[in-house]
């Protein structure tokens, strides 16, 4: 289930709700005094890729090999491999 910072605006701390997305917009309605706040994603990269794609399996490359093959040879470089 999604996770929701909010700001209380009397206080000013930042609280998380977890609650689902059909949830969000009644908990904002209920509740004027908080405000959410919207951060950025943390993405992990590596010298090596992404961590993400340096954890799949060997399949996923034969995978990316075979997108890659039906790709025009201009666009092929824009799939990074293991």
């Amino acid at each position: 289930m999604p996770r929701y910072d909010f700001k209380n605006l009397k206080t000013g701390e930042v609280a998380e709700h977890t609650m689902s997305w059909k949830e969000l917009d009644k908990f904002k309605e209920d509740n004027p005094d908080l405000q959410q706040v919207i951060g950025t994603v943390n993405h992990n990269y590596n010298s090596g890729g992404s961590a993400t794609l340096n954890k799949a399996g060997d399949g996923w490359k034969e995978v990316q090999q075979r997108i890659q093959s039906g790709m025009p040879p201009r666009l092929r470089g824009n799939i990074k491999t293991k």
